[in-house]
């Protein structure tokens, strides 16, 4: 039941992750149609100089650089799930800085359609800043829960299989102690009980191989691995 109400939740998380990369692909659509390049090289001015033109390389290459830097920053940080409030500020003052360092060259008559511009790309921005962190922190804590649940159903194989080698060994010990306490055993002499266990052991042997051969259950194989194990302890004891 725990498990079941564990993979409900995860299931939600999947579902809300596919959302979200949904959405994500929408910004990219709306980013693709502003067309960030073209659209900047349309405001600037058709005489810049050479110095200037070097200029806003300069201010656009800084830009890409601590942009680069602070998304590398900030993903860490969604991964830890830690706050990101100041690294999303510093990736909105370096657009600030790169589009006050090109107003300079800005023709005048593109001014307002410049301001319209800038706008529309800090609204995608944000957004897609809020959708990006948002399905790395979502993903992150995914993983978490799987490698719990992981962790669980394991713990709970391991659980089910060391109850399971316990009831066989009691049993095996039953069955030994049966055998051993059998009036027709009993009357034998000790090399012909060896010789009866030989013959047993012989047979499990024989069949263990064939299960080996052929990838059986490795939880049956286990099995007839304890059952070896307690005959020839027992047929050590008798000698």
């Amino acid at each position: 039941m725990v498990f079941l109400d564990e993979w409900k939740t995860i299931k939600e998380d999947i579902k809300n992750i596919n959302i979200l990369e949904q959405i994500n692909i929408k910004l990219d659509n709306d980013l693709y149609i502003l067309n960030t390049d073209y659209k900047l090289k349309s405001f600037l001015r058709k005489d810049l100089s050479n110095i200037e033109l070097k200029k806003i390389k300069i201010i656009v290459s800084e830009y890409n650089t601590n942009k680069w830097k602070l998304d590398l920053i900030l993903i860490e940080k969604a991964k830890d799930l830690l706050p990101i409030i100041d690294e999303r500020k510093l990736l909105l003052e370096e657009k600030r800085k790169l589009y006050s360092g090109l107003i300079p060259y800005i023709n005048t008559d593109f001014r307002k359609q410049y301001l319209e511009y800038i706008k529309w790309d800090a609204k995608i921005f944000n957004e897609q800043n809020d959708v990006t962190t948002d399905i790395i922190g979502k993903k992150e804590i995914l993983s978490h829960k799987l490698e719990t649940i992981e962790t669980k159903i394991q713990e709970h194989k391991d659980f089910i299989n060391e109850s399971i080698e316990r009831v066989v060994e009691t049993r095996l010990d039953d069955k030994i102690n049966n055998l051993n306490n059998n009036e027709r055993f009993k009357i034998l002499n000790t090399e012909s009980k060896i010789k009866v266990l030989d013959k047993t052991i012989n047979k499990i042997e024989i069949k263990l191989q064939n299960l080996i051969d052929v990838n059986w259950n490795t939880k049956t194989i286990q099995i007839y691995y304890i059952a070896l194990s307690k005959l020839n302890l027992f047929k050590d004891w008798l000698k």
